[in-house]
């Protein structure tokens, strides 16, 4: 079988399909599974003292009450503390645009046409970075360099809004509807749009499954496996994105997820996360992308996280001081409710089958960034960062690292480095002394 991206079926329908060992036999056994990269992109900063470990050292650590959700990934995490935003602490922007800027760049902002009020990303974010070179894919360019989910964003054209950029002043807006982001990723290569799969009441994935069918006995179990996973995960999602409309509706137009009414009300907020999570995963067991970022709300959130209790905004309650109590608990837990939906896309990457009979999570590294270190003081130094998954073997996960006011420049490029793109700098080399040492 020679490496096909689609499984075809009647009238040109078409679907992509994940990397199968039946694809190169002679090498498939030594072959090693490609390297993912995915950025989960939060706001308003974290709290400390509920962030890091309670107790234990760099290998014994426990987990803190942000944190106790990701407890069964334990052994594929990597706490990181200590580590300064220096290219956020210098140029021009207000303390939040510099944070959600130079996260990923490392690099000053800029202005747009020298209006000094429309400022933007001064660099290439370190995901584009990878994605130039991952995406290639030994000359077979990936049908996608890199996928940008947004849930409620809602701030393209400015800083506030876009975690990754491709060059200096160019951001990727994230897209923060999944139906148009599973009609981009899968819509191109089935021949037929939502609506008319909604009206024929019948799943793309059905017009294949004939030909998967014939295919399916010459298949090893672990080629077995993955399909299996494959064509499951895209079934969910399909199904969940198709539904009919409710009985007695005038118009044929399905919800987003589910009941839910529309991806940018605030309450659907954690629906539309699981349906970026699950197009993510999808995109990535399908091998249609390496890199992906999804962004949750913005710099400056107006999320009002009612599910955990909250009554306010996400940043108007960031503002408040650390003596108000009541704000700390509802600050803590929605950084616990964060760290669930973190848990929940691991978890998806790790039942995900892979290449060689791993799972996805194996060779797949995480980053959970913040545009600020701590939201009352607008801080941007000593930032507490996580790294999830296996990262292909390339950093030894299972740890807790203290650093003192290290760039965090070192960190993008250890990051850099693990996915297999070399140098020793990244970002504003003012800001970089090469990889993070110890990671």
């Amino acid at each position: 079988m020679n490496r096909r991206m689609f499984l075809r079926g009647a009238g040109g329908v078409s679907i992509g399909l994940p990397f199968l060992e039946i694809m190169n036999p002679r090498q498939a056994k030594a072959a090693l599974a490609p390297k993912r990269f995915v950025v989960f992109n939060t706001s308003g900063g974290t709290i400390p003292n509920a962030w890091l470990p309670p107790s234990g050292g760099e290998t014994d650590f426990t987990l803190g009450r942000i944190l106790s959700p990701l407890q069964p990934f334990r052994d594929k995490l990597v706490l990181l503390d200590g580590l300064d935003n220096k290219a956020a602490q210098n140029g021009p922007g207000n303390a939040h645009g510099r944070g959600q800027g130079c996260m990923l760049t490392g690099t000053e902002l800029v202005s747009i046409n020298g209006n000094p009020n429309a400022l933007i990303g001064g660099g290439i974010s370190v995901d584009q970075a990878i994605a130039n070179v991952v995406s290639n894919n030994g000359g077979r360019p990936l049908p996608f360099r890199s996928l940008e989910f947004g849930v409620q964003d809602g701030k393209v054209g400015n800083v506030a809004g876009y975690t990754a950029y491709s060059a200096a002043k160019m951001g990727l807006p994230p897209q923060n509807d999944p139906a148009a982001m599973f009609k981009r990723i899968f819509g191109d290569n089935i021949g037929a749009g939502a609506d008319k799969l909604r009206a024929d009441r019948k799943s793309v994935l059905d017009t294949v499954l004939g030909n998967y069918a014939a295919l399916k006995p010459k298949l090893g179990a672990a080629d077995k496996a993955i399909m299996d996973a494959h064509f499951a995960a895209v079934r969910d999602v399909e199904a969940r994105l198709t539904l009919p409309p409710p009985p007695g509706a005038s118009t044929c137009k399905p919800p987003v997820l589910g009941t839910v009414p529309s991806f940018m009300v605030n309450d659907n907020f954690p629906a539309v996360g699981t349906a970026q999570m699950d197009l993510l995963a999808a995109a990535l067991a399908c091998d249609l992308t390496r890199v992906a970022t999804i962004q949750w709300s913005r710099s400056v959130s107006p999320t009002v996280f009612r599910w955990v209790g909250a009554s306010r905004g996400h940043h108007d309650l960031s503002h408040d001081a650390d003596g108000v109590a009541s704000t700390l608990d509802t600050l803590i837990k929605i950084n616990n409710w964060f760290a669930q939906q973190m848990a929940y896309l691991l978890n998806k990457l790790a039942t995900t089958p892979d290449v060689g009979g791993g799972k996805l999570i194996d060779n797949t590294l995480v980053i959970w960034i913040n545009e600020l270190a701590k939201g009352n003081t607008h801080s941007r130094s000593n930032h507490q960062i996580l790294l999830a998954g296996g990262a292909g073997s390339a950093i030894r996960m299972g740890r807790f690292l203290r650093f003192g006011s290290v760039p965090h420049n070192n960190l993008l490029v250890s990051v850099m480095n693990a996915m297999g793109v070399p140098g020793n700098t990244f970002g504003n080399p003012n800001y970089c002394t090469g990889p993070l040492a110890g990671l």
